[in-house]
């Protein structure tokens, strides 16, 4: 090993299209350079692909779970653009299926199409899944949970239970505001049936992040009944954003809970992205690595990227500033 980077690293766009090129002639290199460039637009995923392709040449031919996501988005988009004589599409890893339309893509890293497991409650032969009941079993169109109920009526009847005063506009329009689907709204209604608890503080052991619909409730209504739900670590009143051992916590504490040595300075941080042989790489030593930074087109320096612009990456200093106007004398130039 002569300790050079490898061409994953620094060039992973002309890997990927050499992959693609050996396989499929009928594309050319500028349309596939093209389609990874807009699906990976980062840095990152660009040696992600890379990587899992140059370890795995037969995903392309085979499309068989597991794979990246980035990889099967790769593959639907060449076979979308005509390259379908050579490349597979990815394959459900359950049915064998080829899942070209968007998939859902499961932490494992594997495929699945639209959902063919039976449903529990009527079995019919293939169905699509419609819902899924408190226990996560599927259920088909027909075979609804809790008979079809609006989990907006179950919410509203915990919250009146928990206090008759708050309005059911109020409840309704916090609610609706954080949960973009019905089914999360099925999750919240299922929470609060189970453990009412969550209005009253305990919401950072909640499954999901309800907190801030239930806060917003009480701050509209000045209610003192529901109080918001404080981080189980720091105890600060603060956005509980994601999950550590079970329980919902804020970002710092997340952050601290994942922090290891990093593997260049050794400073104890979160770590941002782990290098080619798998260390943990804190963000300012990715930041700086010679391999994650650029040429800027303006200054001609290898620096790290803070824009990019139709015609390159530029660096920090070279980066447009705001043009600020004073009200009485007029623009004051960029800063």
């Amino acid at each position: 090993m002569d300790g050079q980077p490898s061409r994953v690293t620094t060039d992973p766009v002309a890997v990927v299209v050499e992959l693609v090129g050996a396989l499929e002639p009928n594309l050319s290199p500028a349309v596939v350079e093209g389609i990874i460039t807009t699906l990976a637009k980062g840095r990152a995923t660009q040696r992600r692909l890379a990587q899992a392709l140059s370890e795995r040449p037969g995903l392309l031919t085979d499309g068989r779970s597991p794979a990246q996501r980035v990889v099967g988005d790769l593959l639907i988009a060449l076979r979308q653009a005509g390259g379908d004589t050579h490349l597979a599409a990815m394959l459900c890893h359950l049915w064998e299926a080829p899942a070209d339309l968007p998939a859902p893509w499961r932490a494992t890293g594997t495929a699945r199409c639209a959902g063919r497991k039976p449903c529990r409650a009527a079995p019919v032969e293939d169905p699509r899944i419609g819902f899924r009941d408190r226990a996560g079993e599927p259920r088909c169109h027909g075979c609804p949970p809790d008979d079809g109920a609006d989990p907006m009526e179950i919410i509203l009847a915990v919250l009146a239970a928990a206090d008759p005063g708050i309005s059911a506009e109020t409840v309704t329009a916090a609610v609706m505001a954080v949960t973009s689907r019905s089914g999360q709204r099925r999750q919240l209604a299922w929470a609060l049936e189970d453990r009412p608890e969550l209005l009253t503080g305990a919401g950072g052991e909640a499954a999901a992040p309800f907190g801030a619909a239930l806060h917003r409730c009480a701050l509209q209504q000045g209610r003192d009944r529901h109080r918001p739900a404080a981080c189980p670590h720091c105890r600060r009143v603060i956005a509980l954003s994601v999950c550590v051992d079970g329980v919902r916590v804020c970002r710092n504490c997340k952050a601290k809970a994942r922090a290891v040595p990093c593997g260049r300075c050794g400073v104890r941080r979160e770590p941002a992205i782990r290098d080619g042989d798998g260390r943990p790489l804190c963000p300012n030593c990715l930041i700086t690595d010679p391999t994650n930074q650029e040429i800027c087109v303006t200054c001609r320096r290898r620096r790290p990227v803070s824009t990019r612009t139709k015609d390159g990456p530029l660096c920090g200093t070279c980066r447009p500033g705001k043009t600020m106007t004073c009200a009485i004398c007029g623009p004051l130039g960029a800063l």
